[in-house]
């Protein structure tokens, strides 16, 4: 597979214009210690003190030369010799030279960090470890051929290192770097592959990394670039828990479950079919069942809280581009994925309203952005007792509240929704509810039918659902033009015209019209959820409730990686978003799947500042993550 170096390392190669300025320099100061030498006599006896003040080295020489300029000074030293011995012939590879040139780069201390780099493997020490970091980055071999050389023992004699490490290992060692010093790398290995382009040597390097913006006359960033910065700065975050029997990429590894989520199937099909894609060598990718057993080591609360910095990464950019309200409205619901097969089998897996051959589900309570052109997912909890409701609401508006100022709460008509411990839960959090109430008690018929019968649009009166205090709340009732128009017979009860609404807000300051257009905003989310599971989501038979929640917040994570991919392209493109999306939710998955470059993305990311248990309050285990 053709290698994308670590996106997340500015690569920022020396320009032009800078190396013949440093050249100029260099070339001055050579220059002045030529004419000054000129001037001494050719017998030091006649001039003695003029001949020993000049230093008897030219100090140009004595300019250590960048890292980029050194390794490609090496390279032609081995290109020469092996030209001059008349050895340049097949039998010798552009990766075996390669090895030779960097064997004899002598890392200087201006170099390589003796401290930080000794934390790359515990394999070699930090000079090898430093020879072997930059084998990784400049070869054009991809990961697993990467691996599958330095196994060699020649290849390891000639680049100058011990021991072999697995490919694991390998593709942790951009993340066991300071930021500055895989920045320094980047860049170094970055303007030498740009400056051998076209040259003899082009074909020992990889490629160099392709630039963010296509010249192709529009200056867009095309979506395959988009999603790859994206995918870049939020997968690093998710942990596969890889051992030795898993040497694949994080990159290749998440791209099977996208490519079996954008063909609506199963990670096993999935992963023998990308085998078929030009850009992948045998072992790039792992089988499906591989790739679960990994994913299966984790923990619910590893995968909440994996996402949770995952998503941070998106918010954080929708907030730089100024997307967030002043006061946002969210809105909570309780989606199904339907389960086929014994429902006995997992204590997650739940009743359900019935539908095409299923009753029973896996219920997963989210927290979304409504009311905007950028629809966010901002917390996804598998539920397993619809009970703790209230519990699992106060935990996501504290950790939603962590990127945005929210205003109003959006909820539907739901059982664990419509009921004082959960309506109170809202209101004491200080925000404005507005909810669609259930037509289940006797003084709500009375209400909604007394409205029908005196043909009323609009009413309210103050009521208290269970143990509320019915001055804080409000009924609100409003007669529904749709139902009326859509219904081809009598109703059975005059109430059913009617649209009821429960609400913290007064309905003189708020009039139900008012009401009504605002809790169409929440409607959004049905659709969302549609997508994400038509287009985002990779079909599971598994009844492993970790998994499950890793497969169902992936496809969410993917759904908000689209938005901020609108937003960049909006950005970029000078459009609007309330005039429609810039790109398709198949059209961004289509790019992941077959953009040919492989992210390095480092395997564990930096630890979070906040403890997770911190922000999600104490008693937190487990066991509550249902």
């Amino acid at each position: 597979m053709a290698k994308e170096k670590d996106e997340d390392a500015d690569r920022d190669p020396e320009s032009k214009g800078e190396i013949h300025e440093r050249w100029e320099r260099k070339g001055e100061i050579s220059s002045r210690y030529t004419e000054t030498k000129k001037k001494l006599p050719d017998d030091p006896r006649d001039d003695p003190w003029a001949y020993t003040g000049l230093l008897s080295r030219n100090p140009a020489n004595n300019i250590t030369p960048p890292l980029w300029e050194a390794i490609k000074s090496e390279a032609y030293r081995v290109y020469r010799w092996s030209v001059e011995r008349d050895r340049y012939d097949d039998l010798e590879s552009p990766e075996h030279r390669l090895a030779k040139a960097l064997g004899k780069v002598q890392l200087r201390h201006y170099y390589w960090s003796r401290g930080t780099n000794e934390n790359l493997t515990e394999n070699l020490d930090g000079e090898d470890a430093t020879r072997l970091y930059l084998f990784f980055d400049l070869s054009a071999l991809n990961q697993s051929g990467v691996a599958r050389a330095i196994k060699n023992p020649d290849i390891r004699k000639a680049l100058g290192i011990e021991n072999s490490v697995s490919q694991p290992t390998l593709n942790r060692m951009p993340g066991r770097m300071d930021d500055e010093t895989r920045h320094y790398y980047a860049s170094e290995t970055e303007t030498l592959v740009r400056r051998l382009q076209d040259t003899k040597l082009e074909h020992w390097f990889r490629d160099p990394t392709p630039d963010t913006i296509v010249t192709d006359g529009e200056g867009f960033p095309p979506v395959q670039v988009i999603a790859r910065s994206l995918r870049s700065k939020t997968f690093k975050y998710l942990r596969l828990k890889r051992d030795s029997s898993f040497e694949v990429t994080k990159d290749a590894a998440l791209r099977v479950l996208i490519a079996a989520a954008n063909g609506n199937g199963f990670v096993n099909d999935a992963a023998k079919n990308l085998k078929y894609k030009g850009f992948y060598d045998d072992g790039d990718i792992p089988t499906g069942q591989n790739l679960t057993h990994h994913l299966r080591k984790s923990s619910r609360e590893n995968v909440v809280q994996m996402f949770r910095e995952a998503n941070e990464q998106l918010f954080e950019i929708a907030a730089r581009y100024d997307y967030f309200p002043d006061s946002a409205e969210v809105a909570f619901d309780i989606t199904d994925w339907p389960f086929y097969g014994d429902y006995e089998s997992n204590e997650f897996i739940r009743g359900t309203k019935p539908g095409r051959n299923y009753s029973w589900a896996w219920k997963y309570i989210t927290l979304a952005l409504v009311g905007t052109d950028t629809p966010l997912i901002l917390v996804v909890l598998p539920v397993k007792d619809k009970s703790k409701t209230p519990e699992y609401i106060r935990r996501m508006l504290r950790l939603a509240r962590q990127h945005l100022s929210i205003g109003r709460v959006y909820l539907d008509a739901g059982t664990e929704f419509y009921n004082s411990d959960t309506i109170s839960t809202i209101t004491e959090q200080g925000l404005e509810l507005v909810m669609q109430g259930r037509k289940s008690g006797k003084t709500v018929k009375h209400f909604l039918n007394g409205m029908a019968r005196a043909d009323l649009r609009s009413s309210y009166y103050p009521y208290g659902v269970g143990s509320l205090d019915e001055d804080s709340y409000y009924a609100v009732g409003l007669k529904s033009d749709k139902t009326v128009k859509l219904r081809k017979s009598d109703a059975d009860e005059p109430m059913d015209d009617y649209t009821y609404f429960y609400t913290n807000l007064h309905p003189e300051e708020v009039s139900p019209e008012e009401l009504g257009e605002a809790y169409r905003r929440r409607w959004g989310i049905e659709t969302d959820f549609r997508v994400i599971k038509e287009e985002f989501l990779a079909k599971c038979g598994s009844r492993n409730p970790a998994l499950r929640a890793f497969y169902f917040n992936f496809a969410a994570h993917l759904f908000n990686i689209w938005t901020v991919a609108n937003i960049l392209r909006a950005e970029e493109t000078g459009e609007s978003l309330s005039d429609g999306k810039q790109l398709t939710a198949g059209e961004l998955m289509q790019a992941i799947e077959d953009d040919p470059h492989d992210l390095q993305i480092p395997t564990e990311p930096p630890e979070t500042r906040q403890v997770f248990g911190d922000v999600l309050g104490a008693g937190w285990s487990t066991s509550d993550a249902d």
